[in-house]
Parts: C-alpha cells; sequence; structure tokens
C-alpha cells in the first residue's frame, strides 16, 4: 500500500518539472530573441548542441572552416556565442584601447582551485599587472639562456634520432613522430619553466604519463570549456578542490604537478641561488610561490602540445610535397656554405631565411596548432561589426580555422601548403599575410606571451632536422591520423630516417 505521506511529499514534483521547462523554454526563447538576426548552424540558436557534436566527433576544425563560408563573416554557434573571422574584427576586440574582457571560456582547464596563471585572469587589471611581472622572461629579457635552453633540447632531440631510428639499407627503424615531438617539447618546456629538463628524450619516454593524461581527457576539458554550464561545474573551486588534480596522485596531471611544485618550492627556498632563467625572472619580479607554481604547470599544459603539433604537421607537408622538400634543402645548403647559418642556427640567422620562413608560417597556416574560440565580452553599449549590431554581454570569438583558409587574406588557394605565397607578393602584402597568421597567437593585450619561444623552437627543430636527416613517410596513403577539440590529437606520423649531411 502506498504512504499517503509519500504520496503527499511528491505531490509538488510535476509543478517543479513543469517550473523548469517552462523556465527553459522562456530562457531558449529570450537567448534566440537577442541574437535573432545573426546566421548561423540552427541547433546553435537554441542550444549548446552544436559545439557539443563537433566535439564529440572530433571534427572541430573540419567544421569551422567551412562555417564563416556558409554565413558569413558573423555566426552565432551557441544561445550567447558568436564567431568571426574577420581580422580587423578580431584586432578591435583584443587592442588595448578597446574595453572588451575575457569571458568565462578562459576559465576552462583550471587545475588549481585557489590560484590561476595569467591565461585564466578575466580581470583586465590583473591580468596586466601579473603580464608585466611575466613579459621580461617571455621575451627574454631578463632570461638571456631562453635560446641556448632551445639549442639544447634539439641537439638532445637529434641524438635521439640518431642513436635509436636511423634506417640503413639492412636495418628499418621507424620512428612515430608523434610521440617523438612530444617528447622534445615537453623537454623544452621543463627547461624553460623550471631551469632544468625532464629527461624524456633521454628517455625516449613520457614517464610522466603527461601526454597520455592530455589525450585522456581532452575531449571532456573541450566540452567543458565550450559548454557554461559544464565548465560552472567542472572548473569551479569546490569541484577542484573535491575532485581536482593534487600532487598525490598516480596518474594523470598529478605526478607532473608534484614534480613542478616541488622545483619552484626549492627554488623559492631561502637559502636558493638567484638564477637567470624564467623562473628566477618570476621570483625577481614579484610573482609569490603559488602564482609561480600556477604559471609553470600552465606552459607545460599549453605550450607542449601546441607546439608539438605545428611541428608534425610542417614535416608531414614537406616531407610529401618533393618540390617543397627540395627547395628547402637547397635554401638550407646555400646558407650553410654561405656561413649563414651556425651550428646550431640561430633564431636571428634562421629569420633571414625567406623560404625557410614561408614553411613555417604555411604550417601554422594550413593547421592552426589551437581550434580555442578565446570568447571575449561584448561592453556597455554594445557593438556594430558588418552592420549587425552585438547586444552587449554577448560572448565573440575567433575562428582561427576559418580566418586562415580565406581566399581574400591568402590567395585563391588557400587549402593547398605552398609556402612560396609568402614571396611571390610584394613585402608589405606578405608581411600583412604573416601578421593574419599570427593571430592565432592571440592580439593586444591577450596576446600568447609565448610567441617569441615558439616561433623559436619552430625555427630552430625544422632547420636542424632537415640539416642532419632525410625523411620519408611510411605509410603515406594513412599519414598521422588526426582528431580536432581545442587541440589536435595526432596518431601514426610514421617515419623512415637516414643521415644526410649538407655540410
Amino acid at each position: 500500500m502506498t504512504s499517503p505521506f509519500f504520496e503527499r511529499g511528491l505531490a509538488w514534483l510535476p509543478y517543479f518539472v513543469a517550473a523548469v521547462f517552462t523556465r527553459f523554454i522562456i530562457s531558449s526563447i529570450v537567448s534566440w530573441y537577442r541574437l535573432r538576426h545573426i546566421p548561423g548552424p540552427f541547433a546553435g540558436k537554441f542550444s549548446y548542441l552544436w559545439v557539443a557534436y563537433i566535439t564529440i566527433t572530433g571534427t572541430q576544425h573540419d567544421h569551422l572552416v567551412n562555417l564563416n563560408r556558409r554565413y558569413g563573416s558573423i555566426v552565432r554557434v551557441g544561445p550567447n556565442e558568436v564567431l568571426v573571422d574577420d581580422p580587423d574584427l578580431i584586432r578591435k576586440v583584443s587592442s588595448t584601447k578597446n574595453t572588451y574582457t575575457k569571458g568565462n571560456w578562459y576559465l576552462g582547464g583550471k587545475f588549481n582551485p585557489y590560484h590561476d596563471p595569467m591565461f585564466q585572469i578575466t580581470d583586465p587589471v590583473q591580468h596586466d599587472r601579473l603580464k608585466s611581472k611575466l613579459s621580461p622572461a617571455y621575451s627574454g629579457r631578463d632570461a638571456p639562456n631562453l635560446e641556448a635552453v632551445v639549442n639544447r633540447q634539439v641537439g638532445n632531440l637529434v641524438q635521439l634520432i640518431k642513436e635509436k631510428y636511423i634506417s640503413t639499407k639492412g636495418d628499418y627503424r621507424p620512428m612515430e613522430g608523434t610521440r617523438v615531438s612530444h617528447l622534445f617539447t615537453l623537454d623544452v618546456i621543463s627547461n624553460l619553466s623550471l631551469g632544468q629538463e625532464f629527461g624524456y628524450l633521454k628517455a625516449d619516454s613520457d614517464f610522466h604519463g603527461i601526454v597520455k593524461a592530455l589525450n585522456e581527457h581532452l575531449l571532456i576539458m573541450t566540452l567543458a570549456t565550450d559548454i557554461p554550464w559544464l565548465r560552472n561545474l567542472i572548473f569551479s573551486p569546490m569541484f577542484l578542490k573535491l575532485f581536482g588534480p593534487t600532487e598525490n596522485d598516480t596518474k594523470g596531471i598529478g605526478p607532473l604537478m608534484k614534480v613542478a611544485n616541488t622545483i619552484v618550492r626549492e627554488r623559492y627556498a631561502p637559502e636558493a641561488d638567484d638564477q637567470r632563467d624564467m623562473l628566477g625572472s618570476f621570483k625577481r619580479h614579484g610573482l609569490r610561490l603559488e602564482e609561480c607554481q600556477a604559471e609553470s604547470l600552465f606552459m607545460f599544459l599549453a605550450g607542449s602540445e601546441t607546439t608539438a603539433s605545428v611541428i608534425r604537421v610542417i614535416l608531414l607537408y614537406v616531407i610529401a610535397s618533393p618540390h617543397i622538400y627540395q627547395r628547402l634543402k637547397q635554401e638550407m645548403t646555400e646558407a650553410i656554405s654561405e656561413g649563414r647559418a651556425s651550428s646550431p642556427i640561430t633564431d636571428v640567422e634562421s629569420r633571414q631565411l625567406p623560404y625557410l620562413q614561408g614553411v613555417i608560417y604555411e604550417g601554422i597556416r594550413i593547421r592552426p596548432a589551437t581550434t580555442g574560440m578565446f570568447f571575449k565580452d561584448v561592453p556597455a553599449g554594445g557593438e556594430t561589426m558588418h552592420g549587425k549590431y552585438i547586444p552587449p554581454g554577448t560572448s565573440i570569438g575567433i575562428n582561427t580555422s576559418s580566418l586562415l583558409r580565406s581566399e581574400a587574406l591568402f590567395g585563391p588557394d588557400p587549402q593547398v601548403f605552398r609556402p612560396e605565397r609568402y614571396l611571390e607578393v610584394d613585402k608589405e602584402t606578405s608581411a600583412q599575410m604573416k601578421r593574419n597568421v599570427e593571430i592565432v597567437f592571440g592580439y593586444g593585450r591577450w596576446m600568447c606571451a609565448g610567441k617569441p619561444i615558439a616561433f623559436m623552437e619552430l625555427n630552430k627543430v625544422i632547420f636542424e632536422l632537415l640539416r642532419v636527416f632525410d625523411f620519408q613517410l611510411v605509410e603515406p596513403e594513412v599519414a598521422m591520423k588526426s582528431e580536432s577539440y581545442m587541440v589536435f590529437h595526432d596518431e601514426r606520423l610514421v617515419l623512415r630516417v637516414t643521415e644526410t649531411d649538407l655540410e
């Protein structure tokens, strides 16, 4: 027999469900109405189903490439979110003179419930204050060993390949390029951010399991970053305190967090020597220990996979294009024979090689290191863009996938990897094309602080690998399987490597 108390106790339930449903319908209509004049995928007008779909299927880049071509320069992708691919609009939104602020999208990927790295600070005043303390290190002004650190890790990469992955007529030793590129960027980041390499290249192993942990959590991290209600739950301080990674974890991000935090604590000890590296610069400019720990961990998570992704793409396209491969090798040979390329090549020297620069910019353009949308909030008063009024509080994001495939910006063949496009136009046009490519690093107040380091890594590693080795795709018909979330997850860039000598 049913209890009368039970019946009375649940009598409110239908009304509660009806109230929740009614609120959802009303809020959806209100959200639709305020941006009803902005075109976009139907599901994005009322919900985050479209964003969820392109993430769950690992096809963010594929969908974003054609999005603005189909709907126009301003596209609605969520109840309160629009994407733009106009570089002038993007620069305006990110200008230091403008009043746009970082949206809550930037809180995604948060691991520390108590302290935020610069990337995740949304308050402009706090952001600018912290950036002033970090910039001397990122630029190299207060950490003069940056180039030496990159040189050392390029040397370790070359040594690893020579020792384990050189194939000969009677000995086939395939190299998995996706894995090795990860090891290189992880060692660069550990050496730069913490003052000591972790030794992934020397061990030929990601013994902390960083790449595995990132790949396993990439889907949910992207969903939780792009979908507000999920972001508010998973990256909330309370959730992170209960379920976030800690130094006591034996897998995931925990082991890396423990090692990084321990090194920072040692460097902040009263008896520790002052060192002229990035960590020393952070300390000298007033970063508290906890702030430095948060910044160092973020550098690992954000700076390793993105640069490794571009390295892989450049190698793939250069190796798969014989005329590009030969022209790049010819430029390198001439630079070496004429004394314009040291061993290893310096960053300054590499920037004087026009075809190498074309290859690097084209690698960044053809597949950006991140498809993150980097939403900013429209200030009070709203904004009119391309004749469309954008209400205050709307989140405006960047569609770099579409921007970097624009015919108006890069010519009639933007889908083709062609470094010559930067060389066959006048200097002003070439410089403008390169500035448009660099939007992937952000602009103005919100520009990525690690941009100079990323270019230095690319300049050096591409030149030195092709100085010492020749590469061949082992399975060209299935070369490098990729899925795109906020960053790309690549597998099976299998290479046959032989030694060469351009000296």
